[in-house]
């Protein structure tokens, strides 16, 4: 009884499995570069002492507590994605992704752009009017 799939739906329903399969194809592969990449023992110290600063988010400084109690986690396990099932792992994660990526990635971000100075009053007018002059 295939006399109500129309063509439309036919190429809907083949458009449907291709995206399955892609979506499939891109997770396997993520996964596999993801095991590849260990972070490394330096990555591991900068993520420790962020995670303790006041700069962390308080899901970080948690997790931070949590791993230094020796909850049966690690530091590698988080930024391998091993503990990715955990659900304070992924909130620290998700709240702290950005910065988490300049440590171990060591890239930082761009600086911010340059302050105008504060204008004083001996300095001349931005804009001029016919009384300026």
């Amino acid at each position: 009884m295939t006399a109500w799939r129309t063509p439309d739906v036919l190429a809907a329903e083949d458009f449907l499995k291709s995206a399955v399969a892609e979506a499939d194809r891109a997770m396997r592969t993520a996964q596999q570069n993801l095991r590849g990449k260990e972070p490394s023992t330096e990555d591991i110290r900068r993520v420790m002492q962020f995670a303790k600063s006041s700069d962390a988010s308080p899901a970080m400084r948690q997790l931070a507590d949590r791993i230094a109690r020796g909850a049966g986690l690690s530091w590698r396990q988080v930024l391998t994605g091993e503990a990715a099932h955990d659900p304070l792992v992924r909130q620290a994660l998700d709240a702290d992704r950005a910065r988490l990526d300049e440590l171990i990635k060591g890239e930082t971000a761009p600086p911010p752009p340059p302050r105008r100075p504060a204008r004083t009053d001996d300095d001349e007018p931005v804009q001029f009017t016919e009384d300026a002059w």
